[in-house]
């Protein structure tokens, strides 16, 4: 699990939707795995020049810490890589947990069996306006984790209904920079109300995800499972 250089351009694409930062969370405690260099150049581009030169291989609390979260919490099933909550995420979140204003799946959803309660863990853990953002395998990367995931799937589980809005949705190869990505939101819709877009490739492609929670008035996951998305835009069920 961790932050290469596609999630580096995900994640700072999706501060333009940031209210606040007060706290943060990383399913699994993730790690930076590009080079200095490289992130110098994302805080130079993104207007963070002040904090060029100070981050290396190692965990991401600190960057983000310098990126105005007041707080950065990690979240594992384990504490093998000393995160700081220790949580089985195929299981509800006790009431009792912080709520967040940013939460960062950068490699972890695809490992957990129990993805309904996984989402509905993470809508349950963000406060009103939180922004979710999630770098998962879409193509290429079968038996790195149980599964690999569909824009569809994005739509389906993070609609109006459930409380939150899809900002932006994008296929990206793996390293690839944004002017390469696929936007998979509103890009190459057919006639069935699919989208239908692919990478000719070999290479490893993610589905990369900015979901914002738009109210606490909302159906459960897992009571009111969805429908995929495109078929309940055609009104496949009545």
């Amino acid at each position: 699990m961790g932050i290469d250089y596609t999630g580096c351009d995900a994640i700072f694409r999706s501060f333009q939707y940031v209210k606040n930062r007060k706290r943060l969370l990383t399913l699994g405690r993730q790690g930076i795995h590009i080079a200095p260099s490289t992130i110098n150049d994302f805080l130079q581009k993104n207007n963070y020049s002040h904090l060029v030169n100070k981050y290396e291989w190692g965990f991401c609390e600190n960057l983000f810490i310098d990126l105005g979260f007041e707080y950065v919490d990690s979240l594992d099933a384990s504490d093998y890589e000393n995160a700081n909550i220790i949580h089985n995420m195929n299981t509800p979140v006790p009431n009792h947990f912080q709520k967040y204003d940013y939460i960062l799946d950068a490699g972890t959803m695809e490992h957990i069996f129990n993805t309904p309660q996984v989402c509905e863990n993470i809508i349950n853990m963000l406060n009103l306006d939180g922004i979710f953002v999630s770098i998962t395998p879409n193509n290429n990367l079968s038996g790195h984790g149980i599964y690999q995931f569909s824009p569809e799937f994005y739509l389906s589980a993070f609609s109006n209904k459930y409380g939150m809005e899809v900002k932006a949705l994008y296929l990206a190869k793996v390293g690839s920079k944004y002017k390469d990505w696929i936007n998979v939101k509103t890009y190459n819709i057919d006639a069935s109300g699919r989208n239908t877009s692919k990478f000719n490739t070999n290479e490893h492609v993610y589905v990369i995800a900015i979901i914002q929670k738009i109210s606490n008035d909302r159906q459960s996951l897992i009571v009111n499972s969805p429908n995929q998305h495109s078929y309940e835009n055609i009104d496949w069920v009545k």
